[in-house]
């Protein structure tokens, strides 16, 4: 191979990156507006906070809620590289998909530990602590298989009950309450035309789960 050809296909690449980098961050970009927009449209908070991580990776935000049960939600949204064509085929096999974490900070505690976890989604293994105090089963949900972990049956049921009535269970990596810290945790796979809204009726199906309590 000639000098010439090595610095036409050298030139090749690189405008190849190039496009991926701007077309990438577009679409991040775009993306990241959207996910705002929809959840600030469907939560609305009272106030909020965010904060920008590496630009075009996603983004943490802190709202405020104005509700009878939730004192503050927080999230924190991942996505996939899209702007690097050479890490993106890695994070595509490691993290296959965007994320999003979300944590629900409550007024009053609810029951015990419970933990709904989709199976072979953690390597090793679920990241609980004390993990040998729980019972665990695995159960299938929309054609999907979960470890449920937990120390009373009637807190993995009404856990259960209230991803059922709010959003699909494919969609679900790791819902579960730490009485503790009194948080609800979700880590999903989002959908920016479905996650603002299902995230909604998780909260408004939240009062029916106090309630039982």
């Amino acid at each position: 191979m000639s000098q010439g050809e090595i610095i036409l296909i050298i030139l090749i690449i690189g405008g190849v990156v190039s496009l991926q980098f701007f077309q990438g961050r577009k679409l991040n970009v775009a993306l990241m507006r959207y996910y705002i927009r929809g959840f600030e449209n469907n939560l609305k908070p009272k106030d909020q906070l965010y904060t920008w991580i590496g630009g075009y990776v996603g983004f943490k935000v802190q709202y405020e809620i104005d509700d009878d049960f939730i004192k503050q939600i927080e999230m924190s949204l991942t996505l996939l590289p899209r702007q690097s064509l050479l890490y993106l085929p890695i994070s595509l096999i490691t993290r296959r998909h965007d994320r999003l974490y979300v944590i629900i900070r409550l007024k009053q505690k609810l029951g015990y530990d419970a933990h709904i976890i989709k199976t072979n989604f953690y390597f090793p293994g679920p990241p609980l602590e004390d993990i040998k105090t729980y019972k665990k089963e695995i159960v299938n949900h929309d054609n999907n298989k979960f470890y449920i972990f937990y120390k009373n049956k009637d807190d993995i049921g009404a856990l259960e009950k209230l991803v059922k009535r709010s959003m699909d269970f494919k969609n679900i990596k790791h819902i579960g309450y730490t009485r503790e810290t009194n948080v609800i945790f979700l880590l999903l796979k989002p959908d920016p035309n479905k996650t603002p809204t299902d995230l909604k009726k998780l909260v408004n199906n939240l009062q029916a789960i106090v309630n039982y309590y």
